[in-house]
């Protein structure tokens, strides 16, 4: 398995992807391909930090990683997620997930969040968002808001998580 950013021209069987990942998912809203899209174009949108997932020469997984916000901090939110339907329990989301956080420890980054699976999240060192202080956006359970301190010496956050505009746009929560 290669894991390395997404490149321009991908962006198509990317968004297929997604859509392929998100269709029998719970919680989709069906509009998942459509937020890449849209997050690809805002200020949230971190090149370096939108990863595919190589195996065999296809795109098996992809993980967006975005800027966001507690308070006047800047923090990291893991996007979007997703696995081909052939690739699921092989481990590709987990080590899209690990690559994301090394590449951003990397890049200063002191947070990262994540709305997801309190069961699946926690194997990879995720704790729930509360107890660093931050509560998720209005209409998002808290039970399933997770995060990680990236760098143990990152100051305090106290605060609600805020989204990158897309979010809002298409109502995703």
């Amino acid at each position: 398995m290669i894991i390395r950013e997404e490149k321009k021209r991908e962006f198509y069987t990317v968004t297929a992807l997604v859509r392929e990942a998100y269709i029998s998912a719970d919680r989709s809203t069906g509009r998942e391909y459509k937020l890449v899209e849209l997050l690809r174009e805002s200020d949230a949108y971190i090149p370096k930090l939108s990863l595919v997932s190589i195996i065999d020469n296809a795109i098996a997984g992809y993980g967006m990683f975005l800027r966001g916000k507690v308070g006047n901090q800047d923090v990291l939110i893991l996007g979007l997620l997703a696995v081909a339907q052939s690739m699921r329990g092989h481990g590709v989301g987990g080590a899209l997930v690990l690559e994301g956080q090394r590449l951003a420890r990397k890049m200063g980054y002191s947070y990262l969040f994540v709305y997801g699976s309190n069961v699946y999240y926690p194997r990879l060192g995720y704790d729930f968002a509360y107890n660093f202080g931050v509560e998720p956006p209005e209409g998002l359970d808290r039970e399933h808001m997770m995060g990680i301190r990236l760098d143990q010496d990152a100051e305090p956050l106290s605060g609600t998580l805020e989204y990158p505009e897309p979010f809002k746009t298409l109502e995703m929560f």
